[in-house]
């Protein structure tokens, strides 16, 4: 091979990394919406890039090999073409070393991303009949199988399946987080309508425990406390709901509702007539599950703990229906 077909495959191969490393990042910074919606209208760019994004863990493993494997025979071309001027291998090796690797980086790295970064929708989709290709080609020969199944293999030996359910979650929220941001720059959404679907999206992840009023600043009464002690307690903390113990402080009984307990006029020595149970929830309760037992059971406040091996379980906080619901719809100033 002479120094010119050496000096254009080297060329090629670098033209050819720069545009799979730019579509490393075009893939993730696309919008999905876009893609949909030219993929109904029937752009064949738009029918070819949702074909080849159709196996996303194989695509990914095919830009990933074509990059590397571009990068492979780049550097072995400059390697000729350097020996071919050079008085010894090892020099044409120092030669082409100091050459690819800023060359490479540069024009093959860095600068391909940037720009696929900016115009991730219209280059790849420009380009999506060599990603389907090059998917299709790799797959066929048998490589992104085997690397899929070797990664799938590590994985569970390192006790992090690949395919686990959170990682799916995950997946499929930045999913469509990037569909509500091209939803609302596009007008589709207003950013009220945005804020709440986003909210509905990060709820599947929460637990009680990141909801939660701490038990510190939770304001409770003895179950002995009368009258008057109550009205002392109220002349300090305005509230409608107070949690009632007995005996030691965390040992919760449930609560005392202030307007049912004053509104009678009548004089008690104790609040036990006056006590409504409280269900006790875990802690690492899903909010959505919390929404839909207190829901279902027409409760206003639950006691969130967590076990002990002592003694009863242990009390973390409490949250109320009011907390929950701003989970979903932001902060309400009234209830």
């Amino acid at each position: 091979m002479s120094n010119a077909a050496a000096l254009s495959l080297l060329i090629l191969m670098v033209a050819l990394s720069a545009i799979f490393s730019g579509l490393e990042t075009g893939i993730y910074r696309m919008s999905r919406l876009r893609l949909r919606l030219g993929a109904e209208k029937g752009r064949w760019r738009h029918v070819t890039l949702n074909k080849a994004m159709q196996d996303g863990t194989a695509l990914l493993l095919s830009l990933l090999v074509a990059n590397n494997l571009t990068n492979y025979i780049a550097t072995s071309s400059a390697n000729y073409v350097f020996l071919r001027l050079a008085s010894s291998q090892r020099l044409a090796e120092l030669l082409a070393t100091a050459a690819m690797a800023p060359l490479l980086f540069v024009l093959a790295e860095s600068l391909p991303k940037n720009i696929f970064l900016y115009r991730a929708d219209l280059l790849t989709a420009f380009f999506a009949p060599l990603l389907l290709l090059t998917r299709r080609v790799l797959t066929w020969c048998g490589i992104v199988p085997l690397l899929r199944f070797l990664s799938q293999l590590a994985a569970r030996l390192m006790g992090s399946p690949p395919m686990a359910p959170a990682a799916i979650t995950s997946a499929h929220k930045h999913h469509v987080r990037a569909i509500l941001r091209d939803t609302t720059e596009e007008g589709l959404l207003s950013p009220v309508q945005t804020e709440i679907i986003d909210r509905i999206v990060n709820i599947p992840g929460l637990r009680l425990h990141a909801v939660k009023v701490p038990f510190s600043h939770v304001q409770s009464i003895d179950v002995r406390s009368d009258r008057p002690a109550l009205l002392n307690k109220l002349s300090k903390h305005a509230l409608t709901r107070l949690l009632v113990w007995k005996d030691t402080p965390d040992n919760i009984i449930g609560f005392v509702n202030v307007y049912n307990a004053l509104s009678s006029g009548q004089p008690f020595q104790s609040l036990d007539d006056l006590v409504i149970p409280i269900r006790q929830l875990d802690a690492n309760t899903p909010v959505i599950d919390a929404i839909e037992i207190m829901r279902r059971n027409d409760e206003r406040i639950v006691l969130v703990t967590r076990p002990r091996r002592s003694r009863n379980d242990e009390p973390l906080g409490i949250v109320t229906m009011k907390d929950l619901v701003e989970e979903l719809l932001g902060e309400l100033a009234e209830w």
